[in-house]
């Protein structure tokens, strides 16, 4: 799940860094010169980057071209703290919070400073006209004019403000209520919002820095509609400043930044109109030119959704010969036609349209009892674009489910199950090598993160990394088993899978509690209550196992029963059964342990 946050982070910044670089040159291609369709065009490109991820539907990952279940023998083994590599992804991605979380202390640091100035500030004398729609205040905390506050909104003025011209100072304090009049303020902050949560990415910075230009050239614009006064309001901007620099901490729409006034003199001394029609007409250019870039994105740089998880039933294994699915259900195994010990493989032909969605499948061959669980369940699959609009053969395989067996030791080597604390295989003679590793039942995403966290790799000796392969397995999910099988050569394979099989799982859910495989747990029952066959079971002719998991106590009684499957009418008669089972209490280290194991109550009727 990191990896798959790590790249959906990675993928969406650079959405953000295209999308921008796009969208940055069309106002001076289209020539969109005026401040207030500028300022619209901004705040819609920022609105675009943060509508990304919902633009396009996320893609699934793709699953491989087979799924296999497998069971192998399970141990009981003690957890050996294992070195892990450093998670750089967790690390970056925490990172990324902090810097988040940082930020909006710093948003809110500033609102509790610009309250202390509120109060700390003394009413401008004499009061002019402006005093009715904000309060005016003079502070000797602020270099610039700056404005805040929503329902009362203050001005706060430089101490020097006295000190300047009355047509400077009737200039800036137009130009401070007219942010007042647009509610200026409430867009600060939500752009400092913004900013927090984008702290780390200077495409989202450089959108922000154009809003605040646009914003106060929209501004300048009209307080010289308001004024006339083009002369002293240059004034007043040149002598703001000459201000000393101050750590710009403030939520608040300032009266000057000085990266921009290059830029805002050039605007006031160079104005240009133009007519609404054409500024409507190059700003809905310039939109609609936006929103196909979006699209363009989005679509080059997907962002996945998590794969999905294909649970099969135990002894099925599914080929696609080759095709990747987005998604696909999980192939069952009935029943009543396992209990009659029916298997072999289903042949079927799938047809896919347009969409990768299969919209036809004709079964090719394979036994009968089993055609009609593979129709189901391929007219539901989903094959990725490579396989439009074609025609695909899939095979689905059922063998009945068997507890593994130990294989025969290879010539150059024989293999031991080590004693002790620290469990695992050691070799009593040969070499020590890892030829292969094979993982079963993970996505294509698992399959690779789980394979970054084995302390060994293919070619490496596993001779003193045995016990940390299995609590490294344990670590990344407690429902896998790691086997170490000896091949002809005299060294190893590794095989990594998600298990039912007899014997003990690699690691217990905890100290005082261990999985044992159906098989082994039954040699240890000592009252066994035979279940009642449903008479309405026997009307219908319906027969099968009941597959149960339980969970038995330290003191050997059936303490939980879940039902995992079986038919309806048979499922109440084997519960009622197996919850009177008693069992010799199962010993860990000397202690009764608590055991959760799985057990098959048969139903077969006499022929």
């Amino acid at each position: 799940m990191t990896s798959l946050v790590w790249g959906n982070f990675c993928a969406y910044s650079l959405q953000i860094a295209l999308l921008v670089g796009v969208a940055a040159a069309l106002p001076t291609l289209l020539r969109l010169r005026a401040p207030g369709a500028r300022l619209a065009y901004w705040y819609a490109l920022l609105g675009a980057c943060a509508l990304l991820p919902v633009v396009r539907a996320w893609q699934p990952l793709a699953m491989g071209g087979s799924v296999q279940v497998t069971t192998a023998i399970i141990r009981v083994t003690t957890a050996v703290p294992v070195a892990r590599p450093i998670p750089w992804r967790e690390l970056a991605l925490a990172a990324a919070a902090l810097g988040a979380a940082g930020r909006l202390a710093w948003l809110l640091a500033g609102l509790g400073r610009l309250r202390r100035y509120r109060r700390a500030a003394a009413p401008l004398e004499p009061g002019c006209a402006w005093s009715t729609e904000a309060e005016l205040r003079v502070s000797g905390d602020v270099a610039g004019p700056v404005t805040f506050g929503w329902r009362k909104p203050v001005v706060l003025l430089p101490a020097r403000f006295a000190e300047l011209a009355a047509e400077m100072q009737d200039a800036i304090l137009c130009h401070e209520i007219v942010h007042v009049r647009r509610g200026d303020w409430l867009f600060v902050i939500a752009e400092e919002i913004v900013r927090a949560v984008f702290w780390f990415h200077p495409a989202i910075w450089w959108v922000l820095a154009e809003i605040q230009l646009a914003r106060e050239q929209a501004v300048d614009r009209e307080v010289l509609a308001m004024t006339g006064s083009r002369d002293p309001y240059i004034d007043a901007l040149l002598a703001m400043a000459g201000a000393a620099p101050e750590l710009d901490l403030a939520p608040a729409p300032l009266f000057l930044r000085k990266r921009h006034l290059k830029q805002r003199v050039m605007g006031i001394l160079k104005e240009v109109n133009m007519s609404k029609p054409l500024t409507a007409s190059l700003l809905a250019a310039g939109l609609v030119t936006m929103a196909a870039a979006c699209w363009i994105v989005s679509g080059a740089i997907p962002l996945a959704a998590a794969s999905q998880t294909v649970s099969d039933a135990p002894g099925v294994t599914v080929d696609t010969g080759g095709a990747e699915l987005l998604h696909r259900g999980g192939v069952a195994y009935p029943p009543e036609v396992q209990a009659k010990g029916i298997e072999g493989t289903v042949v079927v032909q799938a047809t896919i349209d347009a969409n990768g969605e299969v919209s036809d499948a004709n079964v090719l061959s394979g036994p009968d009892e089993l055609r009609r669980t593979v129709l189901q369940s391929v007219l539901s699959w989903h094959f990725t674009g490579v396989s439009a609009n074609s025609k695909r053969q899939v095979s689905v395989t059922f063998g009945l489910p068997t507890a593994q067996t130990a294989p025969s030791a290879p010539a150059g080597g024989v293999f031991r199950v080590g004693g002790g604390l620290r469990g695992g295989i050691a070799p009593a003679a040969g070499s020590h090598i890892i030829e292969s590793i094979r993982i079963s039942g993970l996505s294509e995403e698992a399959r690779a993160e789980l394979l970054a966290r084995l302390p060994v790799k293919v070619g490496d000796d596993f001779t003193e990394a045995a016990p940390n392969i299995f609590a490294t397995v344990h670590e990344f999910d407690r429902h896998l088993t790691a086997t170490l099988m000896p091949t002809q050569s005299g060294n190893a394979q590794l095989n990594i899978a998600v298990s039912e099989a007899a014997g003990v799982e690699a690691v217990a859910t905890g100290p005082t509690k261990i999985r044992v495989g159906g098989n082994v747990q039954a040699t240890n029952l000592i009252t066994q209550v035979r279940p009642v066959y449903p008479p309405a079971a026997k009307e219908q002719r319906i027969q099968g196992a009941v597959k149960l998991e339980a969970t038995i106590g330290p003191d050997g009684k059936v303490e939980d029963l879940r039902v995992v499957s079986g038919h309806p009418l048979l499922v109440q008669a084997a519960l009622d059964a197996v919850k009177d089972w008693v069992y010799r209490p199962t010993l860990l280290n000397g202690n009764p342990v608590t055991v959760v194991t799985s057990i098959d109550v048969n139903f077969t009727l006499s022929q």
